[in-house]
């Protein structure tokens, strides 16, 4: 019986050297999230969206905002973020006021390499760093409930669901 071959898979938490594939991940995850969401075609804003988030890293990667990227023979296919909470903090920043308190953002796989378990892999990965930097809890929201599976499995805690208003 022939077996395939198995794929080179890599994590690392991402520095300014992964600025062109985080960018293009949060661009293609943006589009299909309020594609999916709104029934909008957001496409036409790829380059502007991407020029923002580019910004936007510039200044607070690696500082406020922490990201995983996992690669599939060098692609990167997958991302995860988390961005501490500083401006409007959680009532749990009063069970451990020296803490750091961070909220789970820009969970994203490409839609061909979803099913093998890659944001498991990934999510553990960013856990394990951001402890290690002194975060004590981690919120998040999701509308897909392959996500929320996930959360669950991995010890999150359901507490709400999210809404959205275009004002």
């Amino acid at each position: 019986m022939a077996t395939g071959m198995q794929k080179q898979i890599s994590m690392k938490i991402a520095d300014k050297s992964d600025m062109e594939d985080l960018v293009a991940l949060r661009v293609e995850m943006q589009i299909e999230d309020w594609e999916r969401t709104l029934n909008q075609d957001f496409s036409g804003y790829a380059q502007k969206f991407g020029e923002l988030t580019h910004r936007h890293l510039e200044e607070k990667l690696g500082k406020s905002i922490f990201f995983a990227i996992l690669y599939e023979e060098q692609e990167p296919v997958s991302c995860c973020a988390l961005e501490e909470l500083g401006e409007l903090p959680q009532i749990t920043v009063c069970t451990e006021p020296d803490a750091r308190h961070g909220c789970l953002a820009s969970v994203y796989t490409k839609p061909a390499y979803r099913g093998r378990g890659y944001q498991q892999r990934l999510l553990g990965y960013l856990m394990d760093y951001v402890k290690d930097l002194g975060f004590h809890d981690i919120t998040l929201t999701t509308n897909s409930p392959d996500a929320a599976h996930i959360y669950l499995k991995y010890g999150f805690t359901h507490i709400s669901e999210k809404y959205f208003l275009a004002l």
